[in-house]
């Protein structure tokens, strides 16, 4: 199966499970980067609170999965089990077959989300777009069940979304759809993003939008006051920005009286939060009592890898000092925007491939060869 935005076939395989996405309370999350990241925080805080002295359950979609593909789908933060996973799955592909809606892959993990979300009885659901906004599976969700979060926009995905900044920006703020009361964005966005988000949110009647302020380690905010956001548990200094999204959707839902969420709840959901594979500093033992320390990240687009840049200049011990990357890449992905901003002449590249991805079978890796060729304008190790 390939990518095939829509939301026909999705709306109609919901519909005849019942229509579960109905029926549940959402964060949705869309942007280029730093999506889970704010999906992360929004479910590490919230699974904090409690109703009616009951810890409250938070169901978490997020795409694509680390290592299988029941991590995509979790239930304060512990994954879908396999059995359930499957019993889900298989009653949607045998609906999907029988009335012949050819659903995507996306959109059968999607509906599986949605189900077990429902099922659960998760009090919140913090759901990630997969690809863009406007015709993702995930916005099938009605506007009045959901607020809304939007992340950095950058360029990615062109081939899908547009070849500018404004035009990829007003697809993703195509989750503010009609009856949406809320939506939070990421200040740091280019001025086009801001201005084509904003003309989303007035076409609605309802969406009041928040601009947060770009980069402010000490922020406001009307239900707790002021929160420190200095030594985030998330590496990157684009974490402050990811952090500040989710909470002014978190205050928000304070306000309006949506969660009853403590200052020493929200701080201990903010700092316990845990979202591996994004700038993720790891030992690797590889003798009795030696190890090297590791750097995982999956930086993706050129914003990202910009990002990563910034980091990887933060830990070199100078500037001109040598690092190691193993490397492997999507086939199709433009490789200047991902290679020229962390890859410096003396730096030593290793290049590999993945294998096939777990459903979702449009994804390939390049060749090794091809992509050895291609760094070699970057580093000669």
């Amino acid at each position: 199966m390939s990518i095939e935005l829509g939301l026909s076939r999705i709306s109609k395989l919901l519909s005849h499970a019942g229509s579960p996405h109905n029926l549940l309370n959402c964060l949705h999350v869309a942007g280029t980067n730093g999506k889970g990241s704010v999906c992360s925080y929004l479910a590490s805080a919230l699974q904090c609170s409690t109703t009616g002295g009951t810890p409250v359950r938070v169901g978490k979609f997020t795409s694509p999965h680390l290592i299988h593909v029941t991590d995509s789908i979790t239930i304060n933060n512990i994954p879908i089990s396999l059995a359930e996973f499957s019993r889900i799955r298989t009653c949607l592909e045998a609906t999907n077959a029988n009335h012949r809606l050819k659903c995507t892959e996306f959109e059968l993990l999607a509906c599986t989300a949605f189900q077990y979300f429902h099922e659960s009885k998760c009090n919140w659901c913090v759901v990630e777009v997969g690809l863009g906004g406007r015709l993702d599976a995930t916005n099938v969700i009605p506007g009045r069940n959901k607020i809304c979060g939007i992340t950095k926009i950058g360029m990615d995905h062109e081939g899908f979304l547009g070849s500018t900044l404004g035009q990829i920006a007003a697809e993703k703020a195509g989750i503010i759809t009609e009856d949406v009361p809320f939506v939070c964005v990421d200040g740091t966005n280019e001025p086009q993003v801001v201005h084509a988000i904003q003309q989303q949110a007035q076409r609605t009647s309802t969406a009041i939008m928040l601009t947060v302020p770009p980069s402010k380690s000490i922020v406001d905010t009307k239900s707790w006051g002021q929160i420190d956001l200095t030594s985030l548990p998330l590496n990157g200094e684009y974490q402050i920005s990811n952090v500040s999204v989710a909470l002014g959707m978190l205050d928000y839902l304070q306000i309006s009286d949506r969660i009853s969420l403590t200052r020493d709840q929200l701080l201990q959901g903010i700092y316990s939060v845990k979202w591996p594979g994004r700038l993720q500093l790891l030992d690797f033992h590889y003798e009795k009592d030696r190890s090297l320390p590791v750097l995982l990240d999956g930086a993706h687009n050129g914003s990202a890898a910009i990002e990563l840049a910034k980091y990887l200049d933060q830990v070199r011990p100078n500037k001109d000092h040598p690092l190691t990357f193993v490397i492997a890449v999507t086939k199709g992905k433009k490789l200047s925007p991902l290679l020229a901003p962390i890859l410096k002449n003396s730096d030593r590249v290793i290049v590999t491939k993945f294998g096939a991805v777990d459903r979702m079978p449009w994804i390939e890796a390049m060749d090794a060869n091809e992509l050895a060729q291609e760094i070699r304008s970057y580093t000669k190790n």
